[in-house]
């Protein structure tokens, strides 16, 4: 008996090590974390001298297991269950929950070094000044982000966020540089709410948001073009919403743990589905895609299906193309944008003849030549006001 109990400690911990690689092996590894947005790391089972000798593969080994972890997502919602439980302020040291109104906020900003905002400022300029070589009129947006005007509810003890400071820093420069430049909030703060334009637990837009958001762009654009074009009445008649469970971004890095009722809405007039021709690239290349396949596929969605904001307005394109068969102005419009945009991108096209939609992180050309080459009447870039740099993260 005392020989049996001398071994079982060890024979039980290799069972464990044994029986965990085992499962781990038998387990297919997944591509994506759909709760945290990122690939994942796979494995690399030939790697090369100088990855081994560099110790370049010995991380990836590491990252490979903590990434597929048999039943990760289930003991990542069981950590932050834990952190909760334990009164931590920064769930995964990114976010704060108020559990009463299931508002989810972001750990306050930093203030950022006068060379990273100069940087951004510098960037602007150059795109400026390569597109007047050609004539070609650019503004810089930057349109008001929930991790900046959504402070409430809070702990007391939370730092200010310096987000607003940033953005004011970074216009500064941006004027000084000579370049066009809209603080979007400015045009809004007469009737704007962070509670009726944020999402709880995302950190985008609600439909009323992105409605106000795309009132006071077109008012701004519609100015610069020396144009009367007026943008189309918020209709409650024309709001609906889906049954659909939201899955909002910030909630899945927090692996869908605060309760919400948040529902997906939108506001559109019924002729959205028929007066565009969309192409997915160029009108060169062809490609055209039906309106619900881009704008609102989660209309088409099983109810009881998990709907993230992708999935409720669009999905980012590298570039897309469209074509108005009604139009307020027979110019040829250029959005360089991030997600913030995806919302409204049809209620903008619906003014202009052409409106082209281009997302620098997935758009593998040199986008001054491009957009030289391409001629439009207008550019302009619409970044939400975390995003400080010209290719977005």
């Amino acid at each position: 008996m005392r020989k049996i109990q001398t071994y079982l400690l060890p024979i039980t911990f290799f069972c464990i090590i044994f029986g965990g690689f085992v499962v781990h092996v038998l387990t297919v590894d997944r591509p994506q974390s759909e709760m945290e947005n990122r690939p994942l790391e796979s494995a690399n089972i030939s790697p090369s001298p100088q990855e081994i000798f560099s110790g370049q593969w010995s991380k990836q080994v590491e990252s490979y297991i903590s990434d597929q972890f048999p039943a990760r997502d289930t003991w990542m919602r069981d950590y932050v269950f834990f952190q909760r439980a334990m009164g931590k302020t920064y769930l995964n040291d990114k976010y704060a929950v108020d559990d009463e109104s299931g508002w989810i906020i972001s750990k306050p900003a930093a203030a950022k070094s006068e060379d990273e905002l100069a940087s951004f400022a510098t960037d602007l300029q150059k795109l400026s000044e390569g597109l007047a070589e050609k004539n070609i009129p650019f503004t810089f947006y930057s349109l008001p982000a929930k991790a900046t005007y959504s402070r409430e509810p809070s702990p007391s003890y939370m730092p200010d966020d310096a987000g607003i400071a940033n953005n004011t820093k970074l216009h500064g420069l941006v004027t000084a540089a000579g370049v066009d430049n809209v603080r979007l909030y400015d045009e809004m703060k007469e009737d704007f709410s962070a509670e009726r334009s944020f999402f709880k637990t995302d950190h985008h837009w609600t439909m009323r948001g992105a409605y106000s958001g795309y009132e006071a762009l077109l008012k701004t654009i519609s100015a610069r073009l020396g144009e009367t074009i007026k943008p189309i009445p918020f209709d409650e008649a024309n709001t609906f919403c889906l049954p659909n469970q939201f899955a909002g971004s910030w909630n899945k890095i927090l692996y869908m743990t605060v309760d919400n009722n948040e529902q997906i809405c939108y506001n559109e007039p019924a002729s959205f589905a028929t007066q565009f021709t969309i192409y997915d690239g160029t009108i060169e290349e062809g490609v055209t895609a039906p309106y619900e396949a881009v704008y609102g596929r989660a209309k088409q969605m099983n109810p009881d299906a998990l709907v993230n904001y992708a999935d409720a307005y669009s999905r980012d394109f590298a570039e897309l193309t469209i074509v108005n068969d009604t139009y307020d102005s027979g110019k040829h419009l250029v959005v360089i944008k991030d997600s913030y945009f995806n919302t409204i991108q049809f209620h903008v096209a619906s003014h202009f003849k052409t409106v082209t939609i281009l997302d620098l992180r997935y758009l593998e050309k040199n986008v001054i030549s491009y957009l030289q080459s391409m001629q439009p009447d207008y550019v302009v870039l619409a970044y939400n006001d975390r995003n400080l740099k010209l290719m977005p993260e």
